[in-house]
Order: structure tokens, then sequence, then C-alpha cells
């Protein structure tokens, strides 16, 4: 029986082989290279975002105390409205900040620098100002109180020059990466073309291939950042500057003038009062929605008890304005988000405490089902019709006329996002009439390894 001889591969084959080898793994050290600098880029833009609307919320509570200072005290509700409003989603942008320190160390420093400017202005020039409106020694305060906004502002541009810096420096390592990739294809090329000159054709296609992909997804990530950034600049300056000034400043014309006016003017300046602060409060919350998903933080071992006291500590104001009675008990440690947590508990509570009775009673418990926690909060308010139950977390849906009830329609949306986000589940049980329970789920922290969301 004769020998069957076995097919060997040829000098050209061998080449081919090599080509083929080194080209995918190029390929998959760019993709690596490219996707770890689309996410650094994120990253900094975000933190430049952030770095916005951060200085926006300062800006905002400067404006509301300065005009409830020159109204002495008038209207006050109104007038410190944007002030106590600010508190709780200031707390939230500052852990924002400071969770980009692994990405961006440099720019904790000046974030730090200008919490505590915001510190020693909230507790020098706001607080006497508010406790005493109208004093004549305000002005001083307020003078002082502007010396300390622009060192604020000062640190936050040199926190802003940092994430600049930071997305320059990654594009360059981007290029770097980029060039070594392809220096070291070209070596390859060159000796695969010396063992079999007929694969260099197909070789030199598969590069233009690849540097063309290269240029395309570089391409993508430009226009994304410059969607992002022109997308923050927007929404931190030339929408809601605009507006707090419109709302500012036709309120001192009322104030001022509105016993010359008759009753059609008046009215005209209500609807113009309301219509900015409508669209100011739309144009924040849909920023904070969209930084459910895109800014979240990696889910840690959580302890719910920490992250309710922070939402009932953002909401005293109006628990002692309603009269509220709000019992928790005690709460489990849980997989997640501590930032989103809180503002989750937050915009539930701060639901049962405007739709509930009079006066409202509120609790908060937590029921164990296997690995997971069912969390509950309830209500003795109007309740809401079972047809309603899946409608009420799609954003912008409202059950009520903003005559009955403030809001934008956006908070269990937000809710919605971070439960999900979690791995977990919300929904409602009510009737109308009768109030309400929303109920969510989240992982024990116990039986789940903590990790990236």
């Amino acid at each position: 029986m004769a020998d069957t001889a076995r097919p060997r591969l040829t000098p050209t084959a061998l080449a081919l082989i090599a080509i083929i080898g080194v080209s995918i793994a190029a390929g998959l050290f760019l993709n690596r290279a490219v996707d770890s600098d689309r996410t650094a880029l994120f990253m900094a833009t975000q933190f430049r975002l952030n770095v916005q609307t951060y200085l926006t919320l300062v800006i905002d509570e400067e404006t509301a105390v300065r005009a409830y200072d020159a109204t002495h005290g008038a209207r006050s509700a109104d007038f410190l409205q944007p002030f106590r409003a600010s508190q709780p989603q200031y707390d939230a942008v500052l852990a924002a900040l400071l969770a980009d320190r692994a990405e961006l160390p440099q720019a904790v420093a000046p974030v730090r620098s200008a919490d505590a400017l915001h510190r020693r202005w909230l507790r020098e020039i706001a607080a006497p100002i508010i406790r005493n409106p109208g004093n004549p020694a305000n002005p001083r305060l307020e003078a002082q109180g502007k010396q300390i906004v622009d060192a604020l502002r000062s640190a936050i541009a040199s926190a802003q020059d940092i994430a600049g810096r930071a997305v320059i420096e990654r594009r360059s390592a981007a290029g770097r990466s980029v060039a070594f990739a392809i220096a070291v294809i070209v070596l390859f090329v060159v000796v695969a073309g010396l063992i079999a000159l007929r694969s260099e054709r197909r070789f030199t296609l598969d590069q233009q291939n690849l540097r063309a992909e290269i240029e395309r997804r570089n391409a993508a990530l430009e226009r994304s950042n410059h969607l992002l950034q022109e997308f923050a600049y927007v929404a931190s300056h030339d929408l809601q500057e605009p507006l707090r000034s419109v709302a500012s400043f036709t309120q001192l014309l009322r104030k001022r003038y509105g016993e010359h006016l008759d009753a059609a003017a008046n009215e005209f300046i209500d609807f113009a009062v309301d219509g900015a602060v409508r669209m100011q409060q739309l144009i924040d919350d849909i920023l904070a929605y969209s930084r459910v998903t895109t800014h979240g933080r990696p889910l840690e071992p959580v302890d719910l008890n920490e992250s309710a006291s922070r939402a009932l500590a953002n909401l005293r104001f109006t628990i002692e304005e309603r009269g509220a009675g709000v019992r928790v008990t005690p709460l489990p440690r849980v997989l997640g988000d501590p930032v989103q947590l809180a503002q989750l508990l937050q915009n539930l509570l701060g639901n049962a405490l405007k739709y509930g009775g009079a006066p409202p009673q509120v609790s908060v418990s937590a029921t164990r089902e296997g690995e997971v926690w069912r969390v509950c909060v309830a209500d003795n308010g109007i309740g809401i019709a079972p047809e309603y139950h899946e409608r009420i977390f799609r954003i912008f849906q409202r059950l009520h006329t903003r005559a009955e009830y403030g809001g934008t329609g956006i908070g269990l949306a937000i809710c919605k996002g971070i439960v999900e986000r979690h791995g977990g589940h919300i929904w409602v049980e009510s009737q109308a009439g009768r109030g309400a329970t929303f109920c969510f789920t989240l992982r024990d922290a116990l039986k789940e390894a903590p990790g990236p969301a």
C-alpha cells in the first residue's frame, strides 16, 4: 500500500497565515485602544458637563438669595425656591465630580476647594441674609459673597482646564497607539513580502480597510464628543441663564410696579414667570434623567438606612411645612450606587409627601424575598387608579394638571431607570382614594459580589 503524502504549507501560505494573525492581533489592539480612549474621553466630557451644572446650581443659589434680599423677604417661598431646590442637586453633582477622581485625580483639589468656598458662602453670606432680609448691612455681605463666588468660579475653571487637558492627552495617547500598531503591521508586511511577494497586494488592501475603519471610529467619536459639549453648554448657559433672568426680573417688575398695572398685565406676568420656572425645572430634570445611565458609579454594598437619612434630610423643609409623619423601619444593605439610591428614595418620598393626605403619613419598609429585598414606600394619599399603574413610569406622563400638583412628569421615570440599572423592578400597588405603595427590588449585598453595572 503506497504511502499517502501529507499536504505541506507553502511559504506563501505561511506568509498569509502570519499576516492574518498579525492583522487580527493589531485590530484587537486598536479596537481596545480606541474603546479605552472613547471611555476616557466620555468621562472627561461628562466631568466638564457636571462642572457646568455645579456652577449653574451655585449661581441659582446666589441669584435667589439676592432676589430675596432685594424684596426684603416678601414672597420668600417664591424667591427661595431655586435656593432650596438646588441643595439636593448640589450634593449629587458634587458626589459625581468626586467620583471621577480615578480618571481625573488632579481635578479633585480644585473641586474640593470650590466646595469649601460654597460652604463658606452658605455659612457667612446666605444664612445671615435669609435670617434678616433687607438689613442695611446686607449689601456689604453681598459684596463679600461676590468675592467668594468669584474665587469659586476660578477653582471650577481650574477643574475645567484639567479636564480639557485630559481630553487632549487621551487623544494623543490614542494616536500613539494607532501609530505603534501600524508600524508593527508594516514591519510584518515587509518580512512577509520577502517570503512571498504575491501576498503583498492582499495585505495592502487589508491595511487600507483597517485605516479607514480607524478613521471612521475616530470621526464618530469626535462627533459624539462635540454634540455632548454643545448640549452641556446649551443646557447650562444658553437656556438656563436667560430663564433665570426672566423669572427673577419679571417677579421684581411685578413687585415694584404691580400696583400701577391692571389685572390683565399682572396675569401676563404670572404666565411669563410660571413658564420660565417650568422650563428651567424641565431642563434640570432631563439632565438628571440622562445621568441615570451615563454617569452611574460602580455598584457596591450600600446601607439603605444612610440613603434614607440623606433623602429625609434633603426633604426636611417639605416635611416640616406639611406636618408630615414619616416612619422608616430598619433597612438592609444592598448592592447599588449610593448616590442614585438616595435619589430614588428622595423621589418616592417626595411624591408621597406631595400626594399624601392631610397631614401626610409615610412609611418605608423592606422585606426579604429570596436573594433580593423588596423595599416599599407607602402613603395615605389620593391613590392611583389601576389603569394608570404602568403609564406613570413613562417620561413626561402626568395624571393631574399643573394647577393641582407641580412637577414635570420625569421623577418616576428617573426612579424606573435607577431601579432597572440595578437589575431590579419597580411597580405601584394602589386604588384611587386609598393611598399608594411604591415597591422596588434590589439585590442583597451579601449575595452579590460588587462590580460595575
